[in-house]
């Protein structure tokens, strides 16, 4: 499963390189990949939050988990209606969190606190990349709720700040650096600053962070033989990934009337926003205790 996430990888940097190399504009280009992308990697690697956090699941604790699944996300709405603003910045810290988290996998081993800096700041960084990268889009698309065209002239020093921050708390937390560091540092960086937005996101979302957390997920579910194999774990993410697609592509069809292109563009971050809550919450759980021995069921 590394060499798949290598390989994929390597797909990522090469299509990011074609839009910057052809400096394209289509915007059915840029949303067709990403719309590729999400479908294939980005939703499916969070459609088994109830079988990472369960792998023994009866039908009252799909019930249970489903309840409070959907509670989290009920709770995240009513805070984008009451505080979108306080909502985009919650948003922004547990995606930064999350997305960082996955560049660590296997290798943590220090106090909570520390990582959760190590985590968020790594995020951050690659988030400031992608935001800033296309800030004119970012912009419009976040209009609706807040303005941030005066962040513009200080692009620069967001970036660097998070890139020295946690280069300086993986150093003191004396985390080795590999060669996927120098990767995501010293090349990366560079291709989602000079992609169209959606590019890099896309490609960031998938390739960096749903594969490696989705490579994780199938490594500790073929610890239990009613998971084991490519397509039983196909198998398992399919439901909610089709409820999740259906239900996204419905609300977005009725919006389409309604709403100018960047607002539905915002719609569309919300609902992405919405599903993601919950699973940042189940994933952390999940790749802090995946790393302990779990015996095969029988």
């Amino acid at each position: 499963m590394k060499s798949v996430e290598a390989y994929f990888k390597a797909l990522g940097i090469l299509i990011c390189l074609i839009f910057i190399w052809t400096e394209t504009e289509n915007m059915l280009a840029q949303m067709t990949m990403f719309g590729l992308i999400l479908v294939s990697i980005g939703i499916p690697h969070g459609a088994i939050d109830h079988l990472t956090s369960q792998p023994r699941l009866t039908k009252k604790s799909l019930i249970r988990f489903l309840i409070t699944y959907l509670g989290l996300i009920l709770i995240y709405m009513g805070l984008w209606f009451i505080a979108p603003k306080l909502a985009i910045l919650l948003f922004l810290i547990f995606s930064a969190y999350h997305f960082g988290q996955t560049h660590y996998l296997n290798r943590l081993k220090n106090a909570v606190w520390i990582e959760s800096v190590l985590f968020i700041s790594r995020g951050f960084f690659f988030l400031s990349l992608i935001l800033f990268g296309s800030f004119e889009t970012t912009a419009e698309i976040l209009s609706p709720i807040l303005s941030i065209r005066y962040l513009g002239p200080y692009q620069f020093y967001f970036i660097f700040a998070f890139f020295g921050l946690s280069i300086g708390i993986q150093f003191i937390s004396k985390i080795s650096f590999n060669r996927n560091d120098l990767l995501d540092l010293f090349l990366l960086p560079f291709l989602l600053y000079f992609s169209p937005l959606f590019i890099s996101f896309a490609v960031y979302f998938g390739f960096w962070h749903a594969l490696p957390s989705m490579v994780s997920e199938y490594d500790y579910l073929a610890r239990f033989p009613q998971f084991r194999g490519a397509k039983k774990f196909i198998i398992q993410l399919l439901p909610f990934s089709l409820i999740s697609m259906v239900g996204i592509a419905i609300i977005l069809f009725l919006g389409i009337k309604a709403l100018e292109m960047g607002q539905l563009m915002l719609l569309f971050f919300v609902l992405i926003s919405l599903i993601s809550f919950p699973h940042v919450i189940y994933m952390d759980s999940f790749f802090k205790k995946s790393s302990k021995t779990v015996p095969s069921s029988t």
